[in-house]
């Protein structure tokens, strides 16, 4: 797989959504930008995936903000993906094996975690927000779950990683699927799939999955061979409509305009105080490390 893509699919017989994303590059851009320990690595790596593929539920120009909070060493992270493809996110910890063991519990905690899910405009203008537990131990199927909960919306998604001991590039490959039963849909089939999903069938169709080539023909062959896994046998791929989506990529919406933007949240004393103690202090985007410095002529 080349390069990251994003297809959808619509059965509008069964009323069905499905989207599978190839997110490789994305996902390393995000890994490497943080400096990720491999359990950060992963956890980071599944909630960028599930962001890309939720992208499809999207107006154009929409965007969705995930912020996700665990009790465990790795305390959370934030996720911002928009309709156009371009996903960011931040990691608290990036680190979290520092001084601990790694295991699940350690990592996300033995209690429930948060997700908190806003959908806005470019403008800021908030569309609808919501939040639930996040109690499976993993950013994609906490992200399922919310919106199984929140929006009301019986939602799978699957991810697969392989990785490789390249600081540069660690993940081999990274894809995701995401499945939504749409109103109207059969709810048992709808399950039937859902298991499947995770069945070993649904390993061999990826690992021959490649939507490089005629994507919509690739799409077509793995929703029929997943069904088949599932005993759905009235899901004719022939009634799907695919459509190539906006590809994903990692991109960071910071520039030297929005952080003189949020400088100036300081206030003028405060903004006084800054650049006597520094001439010429340096604020750095959270999401990709970029630094910016100004100088006192810029605000006053």
């Amino acid at each position: 797989m080349e390069q990251d893509c994003l297809i959808r699919g619509l059965h509008p017989q069964l009323n069905l959504r499905a989207v599978w994303a190839e997110t490789t590059d994305t996902v390393n851009a995000g890994i490497t930008t943080h400096d990720t320990d491999p359990a950060a690595a992963m956890a980071f790596a599944n909630a960028l995936s599930a962001a890309a593929a939720s992208t499809a539920m999207l107006d154009e120009g929409d965007r969705f903000s995930i912020r996700y909070e665990y009790p465990g060493s790795l305390k959370g992270m934030i996720i911002e993906s928009a309709a156009d493809g371009s996903i960011r996110g931040v990691p608290f910890v990036p680190h979290p094996l520092d001084g601990g063991s790694g295991e699940l519990g350690e990592l996300y905690g033995d209690n429930d975690g948060m997700i908190y899910v806003t959908r806005s405009t470019p403008d800021g203008k908030i569309l609808n927000s919501g939040q639930t537990r996040a109690p499976l131990a993993d950013p994609a199927n906490d992200l399922a779950f919310f919106f199984c909960v929140s929006n009301q919306i019986e939602t799978e998604i699957r991810t697969w990683a392989e990785y490789q001991p390249d600081p540069q590039r660690p993940v081999k490959r990274m894809s995701v699927l995401l499945l939504q039963a749409m109103p109207g849909c059969d709810l048992e089939a709808f399950s039937n799939l859902r298991n499947a999903m995770h069945g070993a069938a649904a390993n061999e169709i990826r690992k021959k999955l490649d939507l490089t080539n005629e994507p919509e023909k690739a799409m077509k062959v793995m929703l029929s061979e997943l069904a088949y896994a599932a005993n759905v046998t009235d899901f004719d791929t022939e009634k799907c409509v695919f459509t190539v989506g906006v590809k994903p990529r990692w991109q960071c919406r910071c520039s030297e305009e929005s952080m003189r933007r949020a400088m100036t949240v300081l206030g003028k004393n405060d903004l006084e105080k800054l650049f006597h103690e520094r001439s010429n202090p340096e604020i750095k985007c959270n999401f990709c490390c970029r630094s910016y410095r100004f100088k006192k002529e810029d605000f006053f």
